[in-house]
């Protein structure tokens, strides 16, 4: 390990596993037509836990919920197992890739916005509970999720190390603000779930696994891939 990072860590949704597409569709088509009246609001609640995502639509003067927070809940949970254990797909060249920052001596982690509950059924499915050192899910976390820093710093409190070593792998506008809000250096990954979001706030944004492969390399956290 010979750069001024310690640790990286990944966003689930859209990041370690492709889901961020299924999700998109099934709010714009399902879950939120039957959680509020007119057009679905999609892009309030993208990113954001559960929660949070119902919190934010009560808040909104546009927006005429239909269903209590127990109800909207259900809708996604409803969704879930389906979701994570039947259509997700995990980005290629992962796995190879956390092996390769823990082989160079970096500490990894995962950090999401998804419950507990959901991110076990990832760590299951796809056989990732020994490539983290540390898992921060909405569950872990007193307070709001992402865009709120709390997670990320969580993660970095967890792991013994300062935000500022920290390097922040997310997709989503609401994950970078987290990631940036809590000092860490922050990659975008854009793919077909968030190819029209605004991830300027990311330090770098790259389009696939190589080419964050070649970023890693070029800040001196991985050797030439």
């Amino acid at each position: 390990m010979s750069s001024e990072f310690a640790a990286v860590l990944f966003d689930m949704d859209g990041v370690t596993v492709e889901t961020a597409d299924i999700w998109r569709d099934l709010e714009e088509t399902e879950i939120l037509p039957a959680a509020v009246a007119g057009k679905p609001p999609l892009e309030e609640v993208r990113a954001l836990s559960v929660t949070d995502a119902y919190d934010r639509l009560n808040d909104l003067d546009s927006v005429e919920l239909s269903v209590s927070a127990e109800e909207f809940d259900a809708l996604y949970d409803d969704n879930a197992a389906e979701v994570y254990r039947e259509q997700a797909t995990l980005l290629d060249g992962y796995v190879d890739l956390i092996e390769a920052l823990r082989a160079e001596g970096y500490a990894t982690g995962l950090v999401s916005a998804s419950r507990r509950g959901w991110v076990e059924m990832v760590l299951d499915r796809f056989d990732l509970h020994e490539l983290y050192d540390v898992v921060v899910s909405s569950s872990d976390v007193e307070g709001p999720s992402k865009p709120d820093p709390k997670s990320y710093r969580v993660a970095a409190e967890k792991l013994g190390v300062k935000p500022e070593a920290c390097i922040v792998v997310e997709d989503s506008p609401h994950g970078i603000d987290a990631a940036v809000g809590a000092g860490m250096y922050c990659i975008a990954l854009r793919g077909a779930g968030n190819a029209d979001n605004d991830l300027s706030r990311a330090n770098r944004v790259v389009m696939s696994t190589p080419e964050l492969r070649a970023v890693l390399a070029e800040i001196s956290v991985l050797g030439d891939q």
